[in-house]
């Protein structure tokens, strides 16, 4: 039954989407295969971004939960940023249905995972539940860091982000074990540039962490085709942890990232543990 509902769903989302402005239509991503964005009846309050043909991807496919900007329930808000990363072969989950009102929660983000995990219909069938990462923007960011003691969670983006006080740094920050934090933020124009380099500096020993600093401010390129330039940091630092994909590594451990106008500091690199892939499914 549940996978009937599935499928009706993907057939909706593609044929009944609600009016997108043009910045969210632009974009399928620039992966090798092009996203789409879809919604689950059993899931209303979240919005779903796959590769459009999910048979065609190769192997299993990880899992990112994101929070929005200003914590906000559209879930098509960072949609161009989001579908770049779907197209390498990931489901993302984006706190918040189609142009939906309102704001979200962190639970909302666990909600996002608690889902990924149970179900095992639609695109769903080919998720790699063991390779589960968080992320978000301004105080989506704060929301995945409050995912901080789930295990399921390899890794925590933080963009345009950081601990709101000195306060919710020394809660969470020096009590992330066993996951990866990245950090990509805006620079000094940033608002958020302060508090996430002092979380940053925050990290304890061991945990495997990477800062850059593009100096574009706190809107960053969400809204640009692909995602611009934050889309593809973002769809290179999932590839790389969650994936394990070498072709994406040096960007981060080399002067990839330089090269393209960031500035980079990183801390233990090499502890890095890459979650199991899985066997390739098989089509039936």
């Amino acid at each position: 039954m549940k996978a009937s509902i599935f499928a009706l769903s993907l057939s909706a989302g593609a044929l009944g989407a609600p009016t997108l402005d043009a910045r969210q239509q632009v974009s399928t991503g620039t992966g090798p295969y092009p996203a789409r964005w879809v919604t689950a009846p059993d899931f209303p309050n979240h919005t779903i971004y796959i590769p459009q043909n999910v048979d065609a991807v190769n192997g299993t496919m990880p899992v990112v939960a994101w929070g929005n900007g200003a914590c906000s329930a559209n879930g098509l808000g960072q949609g161009n940023f989001l579908a770049e990363i779907a197209s390498w072969g990931f489901i993302v989950i984006a706190s918040g249905g189609p142009n939906q009102g309102g704001s979200t929660t962190a639970q909302w983000m666990k909600d996002s995972i608690d889902y990924a995990t149970r179900t095992t219909s639609g695109p769903f069938a080919k998720a790699n539940k063991e390779s589960i990462g968080v992320a978000g923007w301004s105080c989506g960011g704060v929301e995945a860091y409050e995912q901080y003691q789930d295990s399921r969670v390899k890794t925590i983006g933080i963009f345009n982000s950081g601990q709101m006080d000195e306060g919710g740094t020394r809660r969470v920050v020096p009590n992330i074990r066993n996951k990866s934090v990245f950090f990509f933020l805006g620079g000094p124009s940033d608002i958020a540039y302060n508090n996430g380099m002092r979380d940053y500096r925050a990290l304890p020993s061991g945990i495997p962490s990477w800062n850059g600093n593009l100096p574009v401010g706190h809107g960053a390129t969400y809204g640009d085709a692909n995602g611009g330039r934050f889309g593809k940091a973002a769809q290179l630092y999932f590839r790389w942890v969650l994936k394990g994909d070498q072709t994406a590594a040096s960007w981060f451990t080399g002067n990839g990232a330089q090269q393209e106008g960031w500035t980079v500091e990183r801390k233990d690199l090499d502890k890095l543990v890459f979650p199991p892939q899985g066997d390739t499914p098989s089509k039936c």
